[in-house]
């Protein structure tokens, strides 16, 4: 499926700017981007232009990022939901070991399916990657960055799926790296699974590469207490000390989940400027804890906000994630103000954007690309809303959405995807899901 990028004037009636909310009456905003893809007018609508969308009863805000998922998991949605991170890890790596490379197509294809339909634009994923997945996502119309995942020990049984391990993984991250080399959709990590499960001597062969190459460190850092407890057992330091230690953070680091991060830790990542993907519901859902998001913020740590697998959390929608890690700080710590929507809504978009490598996005702003989401304002929980913010921190759905454009291309309109084949994929991805339950 096929949809150029075309020229367009969005007329709304508010959008979310860095310097907030503008708007608030029908029609009276207006953003317009050109067929290069780029933002080149933001503000009140103007009386000599005509849009070509008249979007009255909806307000624009930047694409969602997901800073941390592995979308091809959506087969094993439900799996093992009510066991804490240990056994369910167990449980899903036993179901994975029946996956077929056509599993692994049809469970991304079906994320980006929820994914465009919820607003997520951009994503940075941990799975198993190859040209043919990569070129998937291209023809959607999202933004990547892939990180395949990279283990040394035997690789889980993947039929059909190329079991990289060790430098071969390393190997495979660097020719995608080549292929893609330029490409506005995608770009490439190296993916050492966590510590517990890459030797100190293969971290340090990673952050030796990553400072030659310039390609960027994808990996889970303290998600669970087992974790922390068997890093220091084993090395004697903290998860995020050990890595510093190997060299880690002497290249750039996206590091998921970081629950149970100390404050030398956090020191060290915003010193480092090691970025954090925060997975609140994930984290919440395996009763992994509650990351200490508040002192991230006040250390300057760089963030993003990630869904992790639905299998930890069975839905991709981040605007589930951005109520969620707004509250969740206020409860556990008896203060409505320890986070603010607004904060939350900036890590989801160009704080996100740019902790995942895609900096020229994540704003509504003269000059950036026009990664755009149109959600409708017209229904019984949007009516009222005090404000712009307060309403997409709170209140604001995945399913309110309905239109996406990525780099101006329209990719979602009025419920309908453009650049997928939507009823084709979730009617495979359930023949497949079915088979692996059977399995």
């Amino acid at each position: 499926m096929s949809n150029p990028i075309e020229a367009a004037i969005l007329r709304a009636d508010a959008l979310l700017t860095p310097e907030g909310a503008m708007g608030g009456e029908p029609g009276s905003v207006e953003l317009e981007f050109g067929a290069d893809g780029r933002i080149a007018y933001v503000g009140p609508a103007r009386a000599d232009s005509t849009p070509t969308h008249d979007l009255s009863g909806h307000v624009l805000m930047p694409g969602l990022v997901n800073g941390h998922t592995h979308s091809a998991m959506t087969l094993l949605r439900g799996a093992s939901d009510d066991d804490g991170f240990m056994p369910w890890l167990a449980a899903v790596q036993g179901l994975e070991q029946h996956l077929t490379h056509a599993d692994v197509a049809v469970g991304l294809e079906l994320a980006m399916v929820e994914m465009i339909a919820s607003g997520t634009t951009t994503f940075a994923d941990m799975y198993h990657w190859d040209e043919a997945l990569l070129r998937l996502v291209q023809a959607s119309g999202m933004r990547v960055l892939a990180a395949p995942a990279a283990f040394t020990a035997e690789a889980v049984g993947f039929p059909g799926v190329a079991p990289w391990t060790g430098a071969e993984a390393l190997d495979q991250t660097e020719r995608l790296a080549e292929v893609f080399a330029g490409d506005p959709q995608i770009r490439l990590a190296y993916g050492p699974h966590a510590p517990y499960t890459s030797p100190p001597e293969f971290l340090r062969e990673i952050s030796e590469r990553a400072q030659r190459t310039g390609l960027p460190i994808h990996i889970h850092v303290s998600e669970s207490p087992a974790e922390v407890e068997q890093i220091r057992e084993q090395y004697g330091a903290t998860p995020g000390d050990h890595l510093d230690a190997l060299g880690l953070f002497d290249a750039s680091v996206l590091a998921a989940h970081c629950v149970h991060l100390t404050d030398r830790e956090i020191a060290r990542f915003a010193e480092a400027g090691v970025a954090v993907s925060h997975n609140p519901v994930s984290n919440l859902k395996l009763g992994n804890g509650v990351a200490r998001l508040p002192e991230m913020l006040d250390a300057g740590v760089r963030l993003s906000l990630g869904t992790d697998s639905v299998a930890s959390n069975n839905t991709l929608d981040l605007f589930e994630e951005i109520k969620t890690g707004t509250i969740v700080h206020r409860g556990v710590r008896h203060d409505a103000a320890a986070v603010r929507a607004s904060m939350v809504l900036d890590i989801a978009t160009r704080r996100g954007a740019e902790a995942v490598g895609f900096p020229e996005t994540g704003a509504l702003e003269v000059g950036r690309l026009a990664d755009v989401i149109a959600l409708d304002v017209r229904g019984a929980s949007a009516i009222p809303h005090a404000s712009l913010t307060s309403h997409l921190g709170f209140a604001a759905r995945g399913t309110d959405v309905r239109h996406v454009f990525i780099g101006g291309r329209h990719v979602y309109a009025d419920g309908e995807h453009l650049t997928l084949d939507a009823a084709g994929i979730r009617d495979r991805a359930a023949a497949a899901a079915a088979r692996l339950r059977a399995s």
